[in-house]
């Protein structure tokens, strides 16, 4: 979505209708194109042509032609105004090439066209829903997969109702689950419980959907976002399946890979309920009790076998989970395979509580001990600097020659 485009189309306003609607009376095999053509053009200009052009009659075109035609259908209707211009039959059309227009890309063009030129929140919002179910079809998801996180934003710019805003982000939450883009609907979901509030109950089932697929999905690992939205948190105070969402998350955010067994031992009936691969969720489990361990262990050095005992797993397999964490980005360190240490330099925290907030204040006042320690030896060795200039400047001499 960029900025709006400008487009120049050659040739007086009746030109351009009488080449529009005699290519649209081909398309649709008038048996006398020029009688067509004169009926379009006698009509109520641009109602006339637009009503001509749907059904698929414009959308069919073929692909190196279709964004020309429309492009000049647009710039007939906007220089005609009807009603409310472009904004006005945008939904409309959007609509008709969501469904007819056979090539997707062609197809896209046309719509970002038409989103750009439409000057009303609600028509645009109109254009982007016809998008979402083109690039559905069509298998060009991935082109609005940067949109998704914007999408609460854009919503607001629209002026859209609560209700639309749900509506549109879910139904391309949904697109992207068909297309087996499972991590991207995630990103959707959380989209969708920044723009409700957290006391709708569609809210709630999506908060649930988005823990159990935060579990499942091991290229998932920043739990704060999740964690932090009200609607995810007011989880745990549910019964039934909402409740058992929230005790999954609870678990997620404060059990270590042990305390998790047990978790798994004793619900695991109401995880399978959920949805939950328990070898999946499992195997995240690992990475942040790894993550966890090194938050603990900043700038010391973590034995090999503290970690295989932590995550129940052989010590030789403990590099191969060690670069897991690392490439999932909660740590960065140093392995010493010499040692079989890893040296953590940074971890992420899965929740930053009071135990953190003490085990900071903790770090800080160790800084400022080492620091503290550190200016004798810095001042010392500045007073020695200056003796020695000193000395220096009293044994030096001049000679003049006469």
């Amino acid at each position: 979505m960029g900025a709006k485009d400008v487009i120049f189309v050659d040739g007086e306003l009746s030109s351009q209708i009488d080449e529009l609607a005699r290519y649209i009376g081909e398309l649709k095999g008038a048996s006398d194109v020029a009688a067509f053509v004169a009926e379009v053009a006698s009509g109520e200009v641009p109602n006339s042509i637009i009503q001509a052009s749907l059904d698929g009659v414009l959308a069919k075109a073929p692909e190196d032609k279709l964004e020309a035609v429309y492009n000049q259908l647009f710039a007939i209707v906007a220089s005609q105004g009807g009603d409310e211009g472009l904004s006005g039959v945008a939904a409309k059309v959007a609509r008709d090439i969501e469904t007819h227009a056979e090539s997707g890309v062609a197809g896209m063009r046309v719509l970002n066209n038409l989103y750009n030129l439409a000057t009303k929140g609600q028509a645009q919002a109109a254009v982007f829903e016809s998008m979402v179910e083109l690039a559905a079809r069509a298998q060009l998801l991935g082109t609005l997969v940067p949109l998704v996180t914007r999408l609460p934003a854009m919503c607001g710019e629209w002026g859209v109702s609560g209700d639309d805003s749900a509506r549109i982000i879910l139904a391309l939450r949904d697109a992207l689950d068909r297309a087996q883009l499972s991590c991207e609907a995630y990103e959707a979901e959380l989209a969708f419980l920044q723009a409700v509030s957290s006391a709708d109950e569609k809210a709630a089932a999506v908060a649930s959907s988005a823990i159990v697929r935060f579990s499942n999905l091991a290229a998932l690992c920043d739990l704060d976002a999740l964690a932090s939205l009200p609607s995810v948190q007011e989880l745990s105070q549910r019964t039934g399946a909402l409740g058992d969402a929230g005790a999954l998350l609870n678990a997620l955010l404060s059990s270590n890979y042990c305390q998790w067994l047990q978790f798994v031992a004793a619900n695991g009936e109401q995880l399978t309920a959920l949805g939950v691969d328990s070898q999946k969720a499992s195997d995240k489990m690992r990475l942040l009790t790894v993550a966890s361990i090194a938050a603990d262990s900043l700038g010391q050095g973590v034995p090999f076998a503290t970690i295989a005992q932590a995550i129940d797993v052989a010590e030789t397999e403990v590099e191969v989970w060690i670069i897991d964490v690392i490439r999932s980005g909660l740590i960065q360190g140093k392995m010493n395979q010499v040692a079989r240490t890893l040296l953590p330099t940074r971890s992420t925290y899965r929740t930053f509580g009071a135990d953190q907030w003490k085990l900071l204040g903790e770090r800080l006042e160790q800084w400022k001990a080492s620091l503290e320690e550190l200016q004798p030896v810095i001042s010392n060795a500045k007073l020695i600097a200056q003796q020695q200039a000193v000395q220096m400047a009293g044994t030096s001499s001049v000679t003049i020659k006469e």
